[in-house]
C-alpha cells in the first residue's frame, strides 16, 4: 500500500508539473508571437524611415489640416528627409542610410523620436524599431531622452485634445508645440553628433550648421511647415552636397540663382552663429520683437518671400526690420 501511495503521489506531482509547465510555455509562446507579429522597421533603411513618416502624417489628420491633410505641419519633416536623399546627404548605399551621415543622424531625432512618442500616445500603430549598437539612437520610448520625448508628447496631446473636443483646433498654438518639440530634438541631436558633423566637407559643414541655426529663426516666428510651403522650399535647396571648392556659391555653375542665394545665406548664418554673443543677441531681439503680432507677421512674410524666391540679403532684411520697423 505504501508503494502504491508513493507512486500515486509521484504521478500526481508529474501531472501538476506538466500542467504548470505547459501553461507557462504557452504563455511564453504567446508573448513571443505577439512580438514576432509586430511590424518591424529599420530606421537605417531609407524606405522604412520614409514609411514611418507616412504613417505618422496620416495618423495625425485633424480638421485644421484640411480634408487632404496638406496643412499638416509634419509634412515638412518628410519633405526635408526626401530632399536629403535626393541630394546625396544621407550617403545611401543599397537603400541604407549611412549611420555616419550627419544629416541622417540629425533626422533620426526628427523621425524616430516623434514616432515613438506618437506610439506611446496611441496615435500610430505599435511597431518594433530595429536598434543598432549605438546608445545615441534609442529604439524604445523608455530608452530615449525623456525631456525630448515630453515635448513631442505635448504636441501629440494637442492633436488628441482637438480630436476629443471635436474642434478644428488653433493652428498657431499647435505650431508652437510642434516647434518646441522640433527645436528640442535638434538641440539634443546637435550635441550628440559633432563627430559626424566634422566628417563633412568644410563648405557642407558651413551650410549644415547654418541651416540648423536658420531653423531657430523660422521656429521663432512660428513658421508653418505644411506641404506646399516646404515643397516649394525644396526646389530652392542645393541639389548636391557642397565640397571644398564651393566657398563662393556664385561660382557653382550647376546651381540656380535661388539655390546659390540659399547657400550664401546659410554661410552667413553659420558665420553669424560662430560668435555666440552676436547670435544670442540677434535671437533675443528676434524673440522679443515677434511677441508683437505686426512684427511677427512682417518677419514671417519676409521669410516666406525668401523661401519662395531666395535673395542673398535676407539677414540684412531681418536686421533692418528688427532695428527700424519694430
Amino acid at each position: 500500500m505504501k508503494v502504491n501511495k508513493t507512486i500515486f503521489l509521484i504521478l500526481l506531482f508529474l501531472i501538476n508539473f506538466n500542467l504548470i509547465y505547459s501553461y507557462n510555455f504557452k504563455n511564453e509562446i504567446k508573448i513571443s508571437n505577439d512580438k514576432i507579429n509586430l511590424p518591424t522597421y529599420n530606421p537605417w533603411i531609407f524606405q522604412d524611415r520614409l514609411n514611418l513618416y507616412s504613417i505618422l502624417i496620416n495618423s495625425t489628420n485633424i480638421p485644421i489640416f484640411g480634408e487632404d491633410n496638406s496643412n499638416n505641419c509634419l509634412h515638412g519633416l518628410q519633405l526635408q528627409f526626401e530632399w536629403q536623399n535626393r541630394s546625396g546627404r544621407l550617403e545611401i548605399n543599397q537603400g541604407h542610410v549611412n549611420t555616419k551621415s550627419w544629416w541622417g543622424d540629425m533626422n533620426y531625432y526628427l523621425s524616430i523620436i516623434p514616432y515613438l512618442s506618437a506610439m506611446k500616445m496611441g496615435l500610430v500603430p505599435v511597431v518594433e524599431i530595429v536598434s543598432i549598437n549605438d546608445q545615441r539612437f534609442c529604439s524604445t520610448y523608455e530608452d530615449c531622452d525623456q525631456e525630448v520625448l515630453n515635448n513631442w508628447d505635448n504636441f501629440f496631446q494637442q492633436i488628441i485634445n482637438i480630436r476629443n473636443n471635436g474642434s478644428e483646433g488653433n493652428d498657431q498654438q499647435l505650431l508652437k508645440f510642434m516647434w518646441t518639440a522640433h527645436i528640442g530634438s535638434i538641440d539634443k541631436a546637435t550635441k550628440l553628433f559633432t563627430d559626424s558633423l566634422l566628417l563633412l566637407p568644410k563648405n557642407e559643414l558651413r551650410f549644415g550648421n547654418g541651416w540648423a541655426h536658420f531653423v531657430d529663426v523660422i521656429a521663432t516666428v512660428n513658421f508653418n511647415t505644411n506641404y506646399s510651403t516646404v515643397y516649394h522650399l525644396g526646389q530652392q535647396l542645393p541639389p548636391i552636397m557642397l565640397n571644398g571648392n564651393d566657398t563662393h556659391p556664385s561660382s557653382i555653375e550647376s546651381f540656380t540663382k535661388e539655390q546659390k542665394n540659399v547657400v550664401l545665406t546659410m554661410y552667413e548664418i553659420n558665420d553669424l552663429s560662430s560668435n555666440n554673443l552676436v547670435w544670442n543677441s540677434f535671437m533675443y531681439l528676434l524673440k522679443k520683437m515677434t511677441k508683437n503680432e505686426i512684427c511677427r507677421n512682417l518677419i514671417n512674410n519676409e521669410i516666406n518671400l525668401f523661401l519662395n524666391s531666395p535673395v542673398p540679403t535676407i539677414i540684412e532684411i531681418l536686421f533692418d526690420i528688427l532695428t527700424n520697423n519694430c
